[in-house]
């Protein structure tokens, strides 16, 4: 059993730690989209700099960077309850701190999506809707992310509470999620609080772009 929990823990972190914004940029002959956009390598900057096409495609595949770990732990390696979590956390971590970029990354949204979605589906679907609702209503991606990533406790705990046996497993380790996500949010909290966040759709100048470096995005 510790063969197979250290299995999985080593395999979501090493497919999570791919970053797909980054390989996406240098297939369209950008050698590294972090000098590009808000300096990030997720699927919001490469929207911006990219199109919708490629910024899609790096969002469904960093989802899934989160929820095939947690599947594979589940179904692959045989695991249950708190080492299925585990798993989704050290997806969460491998791409926020990936070993393929001396240990930086992207903000860990999609992923924690992914994660908290191969957990307990429902809980996924109501933090996306809660997504797709606060940028509707405010345009700003990072708040959306914040918020979603910060539900996601509440929404396992209501849907699984009579559903699933390992509900409070899952909830710990979403929480867990949650503060990887908020932690590398500190910035962007920063500019929400002093008004200065870019909006989505909002052109980048480059004294902006300059000012934001690669803290900036989700």
């Amino acid at each position: 059993m510790t063969t197979s929990i250290l299995g999985a823990l080593l395999f979501a972190y090493f497919l999570a730690g791919i970053p797909i914004g980054l390989l996406v940029g240098r297939l369209r002959g950008i050698p590294d989209i972090r000098e590009l956009g808000s300096g990030n390598i997720g699927a919001t900057n490469v929207l911006r700099v990219l199109g919708t096409k490629a910024g899609v495609f790096v969002w469904v595949t960093d989802c899934l960077k989160g929820a095939v770990p947690v599947l594979a732990a589940r179904y692959l390696f045989g695991l249950e309850g708190w080492a299925v979590g585990a798993a989704g956390v050290a997806a969460t971590a491998g791409h926020c701190f990936s070993p393929y970029l001396r240990l930086t990354g992207g903000r860990g949204v999609s992923t924690g999506l992914g994660v908290v979605t191969g957990l307990f589906w429902p809980a996924g679907i109501c933090a996306l809707t809660l997504f797709a609702v606060v940028v509707a209503k405010t345009r700003y991606v990072s708040l959306g992310s914040i918020t979603a990533a910060s539900s996601t406790v509440v929404w396992i705990i209501l849907w699984g509470h009579f559903i699933d046996p390992y509900t409070f497993a899952y909830a710990v380790m979403a929480a867990a999620c949650a503060a990887i996500i908020v932690a590398r949010h500190a910035p962007n909290i920063q500019r929400l609080c002093t008004g200065t966040e870019r909006k989505l759709g909002q052109k980048v100048t480059a004294e902006h772009s300059q000012g934001e470096g690669a803290n900036a995005g989700v």
